[in-house]
C-alpha cells in the first residue's frame, strides 16, 4: 500500500512540476517541458500537447507538432497537423508538413498539395516530401509542376514530355525517380554535415530537431555518429537520439542495453519496446528486471515484448505480474503467457512461481487478496478458462 500512494504521490508531483514548467514565462523552458512529455501516453499529457499547438512561441508550437509524431492514433493528430499548415510561422508549417510525412497517411495529401504553393521554400520542400512518402502522384500538370520545382527537379525548358509520360503510363517510372531523389536529398552529404553540427551545438532545440532528422538519414556515418548522443548530459537530447536511432535497421541492441537503466522514463520505455524485434531469451533475462519498475508503462511494454511464442524464461515473472496493481500491466502479462503457452498454468514455471505469489499475501490490499487465492489455485489445476476473471477491473 505504502509503495502504492508513494508512486501516485509521485506521479502528482511529476504532473504538477510539468504544468508549473508548461506555464513559465520563458519559451524556452516550456518548450523542454513539452519536450519530456513526447513519449508519454498518458491522457493528461496529451492534452498538454494538444493546448500547446496554440502556444504564442512559434519553438513551442514545434515541438508540440513533434510530440504529436507518437500520437498517430489519437482522432484529433491528423486534425491539429492539417491546421498548422496554415500557421503564421513558416517553421511551424514546415514541422506540420514534416511530421505527416512521417505517418505516411494518404488522407494528408489534400492539406500538404496546398502548401506546395507555400511562399516558402522549406515549407515547399517538406510538403513536397511529406506527400512523396504518402505515394501521392500529380493529377494535374500544374501539380506536377509546383511538386517538381518544390523538390528542386526542375526540367530542362528544352525538353518535351513523351506520349508515355504524358498519357500517365509512366507510374512506376515516376515513383523510382521520386524514391532515387528522396534518398538524394536525405543523404546529401552538406545537410548531413549540418544536421551533425547542429546536434552537437547549443541550442536543445536545434540539436533535438537534427537528431530527429538524422534519423531519416540512411548514410553509414549517421549510424556511427547517433548513438554517440546516448551518453549526452541531456535527456531531451538522449531521448531523441534514442527515438531516431530506433528506426534504423543498423541499430545494434548494444546500443539499447544501457538505456534500460536510464534516470529517464522515457528512454527506458523505448529501449523496451526496441527488444520488441529480437525476440531472444537472453535478452528476455535482462528485461524481466523491468516488469517492476516504478512506471506503470515500461512494466506494460516489458511484459508485452517478453511475451513470444516459446519464451518460457519470461512465464514465472509474468504470473507474478498478473497481480500488478495496474490493470493494463496485467492484461499485457496475460496475452504475453498465452502466446507463450496456451496451457502456461501447467507449465514448471508457472509452478515455481508460487512460492513468490504466496509472500505478496502480507503486502497485497484486501481486495486483491481473493485474486491472489483464485490465481494460485489455478497454477497446476487441470484448466484456467476464468483467467480473464482474475484481472483487475
Amino acid at each position: 500500500m505504502l509503495s502504492s500512494w508513494l508512486y501516485g504521490l509521485r506521479l502528482r508531483l511529476s504532473s504538477l512540476w510539468n504544468h508549473l514548467r508548461l506555464n513559465s514565462s520563458d519559451s524556452l523552458v516550456r518548450s523542454k517541458a513539452l519536450d519530456s512529455l513526447s513519449g508519454s501516453t498518458n491522457s493528461l499529457d496529451t492534452e498538454r500537447v494538444f493546448a500547446s499547438l496554440h502556444d504564442k512561441s512559434p519553438q513551442v508550437r514545434c515541438v508540440a507538432l513533434r510530440a504529436l509524431a507518437n500520437r498517430s492514433g489519437h482522432p484529433e493528430t491528423l486534425k491539429s497537423l492539417a491546421s498548422a499548415l496554415s500557421d503564421r510561422s513558416a517553421e511551424v508549417r514546415e514541422a506540420a508538413a514534416r511530421v505527416l510525412g512521417q505517418f505516411r497517411n494518404a488522407n494528408a495529401a489534400g492539406a500538404l498539395v496546398t502548401c506546395l504553393k507555400d511562399p516558402e521554400p522549406s515549407v515547399r520542400s517538406a510538403a513536397a516530401s511529406a506527400l512523396r512518402a504518402t505515394g501521392w502522384r500529380p493529377s494535374t500538370h500544374e501539380q506536377a509542376a509546383w511538386f517538381d520545382v518544390a523538390l528542386g527537379n526542375t526540367p530542362d525548358p528544352l525538353s518535351a514530355p513523351t506520349e508515355a509520360e504524358s498519357s500517365g503510363e509512366s507510374t512506376t517510372h515516376f515513383h523510382r525517380r521520386m524514391e532515387a531523389e528522396r534518398l538524394k536529398e536525405r543523404n546529401n552529404p552538406a545537410r548531413i554535415s549540418a544536421l551533425l553540427v547542429s546536434a552537437h551545438g547549443g541550442d536543445l532545440l536545434a540539436r533535438t530537431s537534427a537528431l530527429h532528422d538524422l534519423g531519416e538519414v540512411t548514410s553509414p556515418i549517421v549510424g556511427t555518429e547517433l548513438p554517440k548522443f546516448l551518453r549526452d548530459p541531456e535527456p531531451e537530447v538522449r531521448l531523441a537520439a534514442a527515438q531516431a536511432l530506433v528506426q534504423r535497421d543498423d541499430a545494434l541492441p548494444a546500443h539499447f542495453v544501457g538505456l534500460l537503466h536510464d534516470s529517464d522514463p522515457n528512454l527506458r520505455l523505448v529501449a523496451v519496446r526496441f527488444f520488441t524485434r529480437i525476440p531472444n531469451q537472453q535478452i528476455t533475462r535482462i528485461l524481466l528486471p523491468l516488469l517492476s519498475d516504478s512506471v506503470a508503462n515500461i512494466r506494460q511494454a516489458t511484459a508485452t515484448t517478453v511475451g513470444f511464442e516459446g519464451n518460457s524464461a519470461a512465464i514465472e515473472d509474468l504470473v507474478l505480474a498478473l497481480m500488478d496493481e495496474d490493470p493494463q500491466v496485467c492484461r499485457a502479462a496475460q496475452e504475453s503467457l498465452v502466446r507463450i503457452d496456451r496451457n502456461w498454468w501447467l507449465s514448471a514455471e508457472a509452478i515455481a512461481a508460487r512460492h513468490r505469489l504466496q509472500t505478496l499475501a502480507t503486502t497485497l490490499p484486501t481486495l486483491d487478496l481473493e485474486r491472489l487465492r483464485q490465481l494460485l489455485e489455478a497454477i497446476g489445476g487441470g484448466e484456467c478458462n476464468t483467467v480473464s476473471e482474475l484481472l483487475p477491473g
